[in-house]
């Protein structure tokens, strides 16, 4: 045993001296404290967004010809209101969630391969973990998915608010406990947790659980968006306790007066939603001014903090709550409502209403501006002026309403688009393509690949230059493939700059003429279930 405890010493030792060594080429050497990168470098055609996934209408992979015949006739599925809400990749799969808003939905979560992986642009969406546990009306499975989050270990924590037919009125719903179930993906879904919030926390048919991040700090916990109107708020789930509580702060996570009113593609909505979006920044000192130098990342370790990001939907401004508070059960038991008003942070103004945000973890967000049809982003180490809110996306017929995000192992950014302001109206068009999944490079990962260290050090001093780098070249506005099916074809611009506006709309126009003809094409043959 005490030869056995010296060899491990000694490989503790050697290992240690090689990590500060630099290679023989004279690089750097490894940094143990920086977050993990993608190691193959980006070619500057990834950095645009490409539609990888479109569909006119959502299916289901149904065993066979007559189970969907038969699904179709009883109502079971109905096409027409089937919509998609989140998108998490891991390994070969990218996972969706599908919320049962309206009668018809056959399954609440599902997958569909990775598109490297598949021949399809419109492929079937598979029930995951199977088609018993999205049965409706079995309060033991998945009810109604809206959000979900993929933490480093593979595990899918499942947000299941357990209500159906939330845009319907009547007596046939489901009224289910909420809940949130742990699924590991590396075991085909295995149902590692399950957890039923308590009625004081989240009531069974009067909430509307939505988005989630998860924090690997203290056993882990998920912060989760609650936009009901009646008690909104970020519900917490400590995983190691077994418990959950509630976070509210009337003034930043309520709608705003003056954002409930706004157009998406030239229809005027009038929403009045509360705190919707959610993202988890990467750890700062909050001890240190931006001028300090970097200190002995050994002292003073345990002031590292995280932010939890959030916004309502009808509002214009991006807010957050230090994660230490919110993980804090007897805080928030005690906390006056001026206690909270007090550790909140108002960034300022964005162009216009989010409803879905990222952080990746490099502290750089992206969030949808849904009256812009764009994708921005920003990084989080600097201040939140207009000059460093870029957007990165902008078309007003392929980015109509962007909902959620997320990034894969490679460092792809996928972004739903779910034109949720026409399926609210029931004005879908079956003819039309009506959701899409765009896929771009970022050269990062997600906020869960945040190292593990507390003090793993302030971003802004060992990521310089990463999240400096122009994501879109500004000077191409479309990139037309001529040769490839329209789906896969460039589907979003970069940024317009002022002096390239005159010749860039002379480019815009040729290639509409080409867009119509290849969208009608590729029309041709599609098989579409109405």
């Amino acid at each position: 045993m005490a030869l056995g405890r010296k060899l491990i010493a000694f490989a503790l030792v050697v290992s240690c001296a090689l990590a500060q060594q630099g290679s023989d080429d004279g690089s750097p050497p490894l940094d143990s404290l920086s977050p993990p990168t993608p190691s193959v470098p980006i070619a500057p055609g990834e950095k645009q967004f490409r539609v990888v996934y479109e569909w006119n209408v959502l299916d289901f992979a149904f065993t066979n010809e007559d189970e969907r015949a038969q699904a179709l006739y009883s109502g079971h599925y109905i096409p027409k209101n089937v919509i998609i809400s989140d998108c998490k990749p891991f390994a070969n799969r990218l996972y969706l969630t599908i919320p049962r808003m309206l009668p018809g939905v056959p399954a609440t979560l599902g997958y569909v391969v990775r598109p490297e992986n598949n021949g399809r642009t419109d492929p079937e969406i598979v029930p995951f973990p199977s088609w018993e546990m999205n049965e409706r009306g079995n309060c033991s499975a998945l009810q109604f998915v809206q959000g979900v989050a993929v933490d480093k270990h593979g595990i899918m924590w499942v947000v299941d608010s357990g209500r159906t037919e939330t845009l319907t009125r009547g007596k046939d719903h489901v009224v289910c406990p909420p809940k949130i179930i742990l699924l590991d993906l590396k075991r085909n879904g295995t149902v590692m947790l399950r957890y039923q919030f308590p009625e004081s926390v989240v009531p069974a048919g009067n909430n509307y659980l939505n988005k989630i991040v998860v924090d690997d700090a203290f056993g882990g916990f998920a912060y989760i968006t609650d936009n009901s109107g009646a008690d909104p708020g970020i519900v917490v789930f400590s995983r190691r306790l077994t418990r959950s509580w509630k976070v509210r702060e009337n003034n930043s996570m309520r709608a705003a007066r003056n954002a409930v009113r706004f157009a998406v593609n030239g229809t005027e909505l009038n929403f009045s939603i509360h705190i919707d979006s959610i993202a988890l920044g990467p750890y700062y000192n909050p001890n240190l001014s931006p001028d300090q130098p970097v200190p002995d990342t050994l002292v003073n370790s345990q002031n590292y903090e995280r932010n939890v990001y959030y916004s309502p939907l009808s509002s214009y401004h991006i807010y957050s709550l230090p994660a230490s508070l919110l993980r804090d059960p007897e805080f928030n038991a005690r906390a006056t409502p001026r206690d909270i008003l007090e550790a909140v942070v108002d960034y300022g103004r964005k162009q216009s209403q989010t409803d879905g945000m990222f952080m990746d973890n490099q502290g750089v967000l992206y969030y949808g501006l849904l009256g812009e049809h764009a994708v921005a982003k920003w990084d989080s180490y600097k201040p939140f002026t207009e000059k460093n809110q870029q957007i990165i996306a902008k078309d007003a017929t392929y980015i109509q309403w962007v909902d959620s995000m997320g990034i894969d192992h490679e460092g792809y950014l996928y972004v739903v688009v779910n034109r949720l302001h026409n399926f609210v109206a029931g004005r879908l068009n079956p003819l039309e393509v009506n959701f899409r999944i765009l896929r771009a490079k970022t050269g990062a990962l997600s906020y869960v690949y945040t190292p593990d260290n507390l003090f793993n050090s302030d971003g802004k001093f060992l990521y310089s230059g990463a999240s400096g780098e122009p994501f879109a070249d500004n000077g191409l506005v479309y990139q037309y493939e001529g040769t490839t099916p329209a789906s896969s074809r460039l589907a979003a611009a970069g940024i317009l700059g002022a002096s390239g506006a005159a010749t860039n709309a002379a480019s815009f126009a040729g290639f509409i003429g080409a867009l119509v003809l290849g969208a009608v094409t590729s029309m041709i043959g599609r098989r579409a279930v109405v």
